[in-house]
């Protein structure tokens, strides 16, 4: 069974570690470039909370407009876990029943449950081996830059923890059971696709950030931020005197009908209301919670999946 879910799956391999190393190097490349950015430019110096150089903001503002293209568009590389169910898992049960040669396999004294189990143990191995070599070359990549931004609230949270295999357990997980149960593996690989978005996206956007309640600050608008540069801010908007919240438009209406010419002029005709700044924020000490919790979530998820899967070979196919 092993040699033959090898030969099975091997185009697949290749794709797949091709790919990897193909972003390796391209990472490796430009990981390097930042780097020595950094240095240069003393952003680590910069950073220092008993550092007053008068050059830094500009060269903090200069790495980031350098390099802040690159990292929002890593984020595509969300779509990673997704491709690799597309890819490899939504095959993986649907290409054999497409063709009928799981009844061969069968007839040679190899269960369904055996059957299943070597060809999923071997598939998730590979591809979480993968997903290891990811965290790992993206966790290097985006060092650099958590400095300035943390990783909490950013792309950082997707690559540079346990839960992109979290990801990638769900998305495999996924597409074997929509293989299964539609017996097809192209109109597996779309559903696949779908439900992905429909589980990852809601997760990231509304869930996410609740995990635990947020805390929260109200400070003067001229005064320096209370949070630390690594805390995730996940609402941020204007209170009055009175305790209601404002957004941006109503406070422009406020500041409307004076001379407002600048940022400074806005900020400081904000204050001179007694207009306050409401933030509602996760410290960055919740980082790891939140890792193990989403971790948690699609683990679980890929697991009741797997169930799913194994229960519909065993009792529901012929």
């Amino acid at each position: 069974m092993i040699w033959l879910t090898w030969r099975q799956h091997r185009i697949e391999a290749a794709i797949v570690f091709g790919a990897l190393a193909a972003l390796a190097a391209i990472l490796i490349a430009s990981g390097l470039d930042m780097r020595g950015a950094y240095d240069h430019l003393g952003i680590a110096h910069c950073l220092s909370a008993a550092n007053h150089d008068p050059t830094c903001p500009n060269a903090v503002e200069g790495f980031g407009e350098q390099y802040r293209p690159w990292v929002s568009a890593s984020g595509w590389l969300n779509t990673i876990p997704a491709l690799l169910g597309i890819l490899v898992g939504a095959p993986l049960v649907a290409r054999e029943l497409e063709h009928g040669t799981q009844r061969l396999v069968w007839t040679q004294s190899v269960t369904r449950r055996r059957w299943l189990a070597v060809k999923l143990v071997l598939v998730f191995a590979g591809c979480l081996l993968a997903g290891l070599a990811e965290m790992a070359l993206l966790a290097w990549w985006l060092a650099p830059w958590d400095t300035l931004s943390g990783r909490f609230g950013g792309v950082g949270f997707d690559f540079e923890g346990p839960v992109l295999l979290g990801y990638v357990v769900f998305a495999l997980a996924l597409a074997v059971a929509c293989g299964a149960l539609l017996r097809r593996a192209i109109p597996a690989m779309v559903l696949t696709l779908a439900l992905f978005l429909a589980v990852r996206l809601p997760v990231e956007f509304h869930l996410r950030p609740y995990y635990q309640p947020p805390l929260t600050v109200t400070s003067d608008v001229l005064a320096s931020d209370p949070f630390a540069r690594a805390d995730w801010i996940v609402d941020q908007q204007f209170i009055d005197s009175a305790g209601n919240h404002l957004d941006f438009r109503q406070v422009f209406d406020i500041c409307s009908g004076q001379l407002v010419t600048s940022k400074l002029d806005f900020v400081q005709c904000v204050h001179d209301h007694h207009i306050e700044q409401w933030t509602a924020y996760q410290p960055a000490s919740r980082y790891w919670t939140f890792q193990t919790i989403e971790t948690a979530l699609y683990a679980a998820l890929g697991l009741l999946l797997l169930g799913l899967t194994a229960w519909w070979v065993r009792r529901r196919l012929s």
